[in-house]
């Protein structure tokens, strides 16, 4: 039964995130460098309705969310703050 509320919250997580993969990987850096309490399904959620807050720019804020991904992708964490920032400021 636990099993199945776990796997029922973690595809109410997908849904309201869009999947995004990308919003998971900036948490999980997040997480891993900035603050080990943090609660990365929350902070993904917080990233997918900050994507699809104004429709004039979602397209905008996924490519940005997007790029931030990809910058942070197997850097270390001293590399991420010394690369990244431009790529991932202003992402919540």
């Amino acid at each position: 039964m636990s099993r199945l509320i776990a796997l029922a919250s973690c595809v109410s997580v997908l849904l309201l995130t869009g999947c995004s993969n990308d919003a998971d990987a900036i948490c999980d850096r997040r997480k891993e460098c900035f603050d080990s309490d943090l609660d990365t399904g929350k902070c993904a959620e917080k990233i997918g309705a900050w994507e699809d807050e104004k429709e004039s720019e979602q397209d905008n804020r996924r490519a940005r969310t997007a790029e931030c991904s990809e910058c942070i992708a197997d850097r270390t964490c001293a590399e991420v703050i010394s690369s990244c920032i431009d790529d991932c400021f202003g992402i919540p």
